[in-house]
């Protein structure tokens, strides 16, 4: 018996390689690293139970157990390379009403009513384009599910790690997660694991619990080897704080064509930061990308007094809009002369 269990306790650790079947039969307790309870969404025929997570030398491999009923099931990673976004609701694939605090939305797995055929594993780029942020399928991924509508199941990935981090395993390497069940586009969520009491069905939803793993605890640059999943699981909580401008500052007020304008702008909390300009009329001139703000950190973006085509603005009144959020927007006026 005892052989048994400490058999069973060696099979737990990390550097073990995981069948990508959809069968969630080969996982254990020790890597449930997002426990969740079994009754705890409001609506019936969908539920997460469980997000499960290892490694082994070449692959990041993570297991959900879930049920899902005309819903869709997102498990959202930050693998912590500052890419991402903290708002999902205007990806151009599987947007949803989620705000993220504490991380960036980096690598999105999603299905909707247990169908992978209308899921998969997908890159959040960042780049905006006709105001929606781009996706990519994620390269060399393994993924297979076994649930069907209204039926408890699973659901296997395997990320390899060279895809994950193309420059290179880094130091301290660790991986942020979540997941959550949400409507169609647009709408907000259900269930998520960990819970989330700030999560609505149709507005905005806000994530602010969050699942953090250590894949690399002794510094190596190398994924940990012999490690219990779940030991290196923690929850993490970003309290919450009144989204507002801290700083707002333009380097100069009145500009001669040739000159620049820097714009430096700070926000109380995690945020998508917009920075537009406008002429007297309100037509757009000139927009920097959305991008993700932290607390506290400033951010600086020098205007060229051009427009979107590359041309010089002509001379007159200008209009800079700074928006962070939903709900927060500032403006200021600049004299551009010749």
């Amino acid at each position: 018996m005892v052989n048994f269990l400490l058999t069973l306790l060696l099979f737990s650790q990390t550097y073990r390689t995981i069948q990508i079947d959809g069968n969630l039969s080969d996982w254990t307790q020790e890597e449930l690293v997002i426990p969740d309870s079994p009754t705890d969404c409001a609506v019936t025929g969908n539920e997460i139970f469980g997000i499960y997570l290892t490694w082994d030398a070449n692959y990041l491999y993570i297991g959900a157990s879930y049920k899902l009923q005309n819903k869709a099931l997102l498990v959202v990673l930050d693998r912590g390379t500052g890419k991402g976004v903290h708002d999902i609701n205007n990806l151009d694939w599987y947007p949803r009403n989620f705000q993220f605090f504490g991380m960036n939305a980096d690598i999105l797995i999603a299905l909707w009513n247990a169908d992978l055929g209308t899921g998969g594993v997908r890159e959040i780029t960042g780049e905006v384009v006709n105001n929606t942020i781009k996706t990519r399928p994620f390269p060399g991924v393994m993924i297979q599910n076994r649930a069907t509508p209204g039926d408890s199941g699973g659901l296997e990935v395997a990320i390899p790690f060279n895809q994950l981090y193309p420059e290179g395993f880094p130091k301290g390497a660790t991986i942020k997660a979540v997941a959550l069940i949400a409507g169609s586009d647009h709408e907000g969520g259900i269930e998520s694991a960990p819970d989330n009491p700030w999560i609505r069905p149709y507005q905005a939803s806000s994530v602010r619990k969050i699942t953090r793993i250590l894949l690399d605890a002794n510094n190596d640059s190398m994924p940990d080897e012999g490690v219990y999943p779940k030991d290196v699981a923690e929850i993490v909580y970003t309290e919450e704080k009144t989204l507002k401008l801290t700083k707002f500052d333009l380097s100069q007020r009145a500009a001669r064509i040739g000159e620049t304008i820097n714009i430096t702008v700070s926000v109380t909390d995690y945020s998508n930061l917009d920075i537009a300009i406008y002429d007297e009329k309100g037509s757009l001139k000139k927009r920097f990308a959305s991008f993700n703000a932290n607390p506290d950190e400033e951010y600086t973006f020098t205007w060229d007094l051009k427009d979107l085509t590359g041309n010089f603005v002509n001379q007159g009144t200008y209009i800079i809009v700074v928006k962070a959020g939903e709900s927060v927007r500032e403006k200021k006026a600049v004299l551009v002369y010749r």
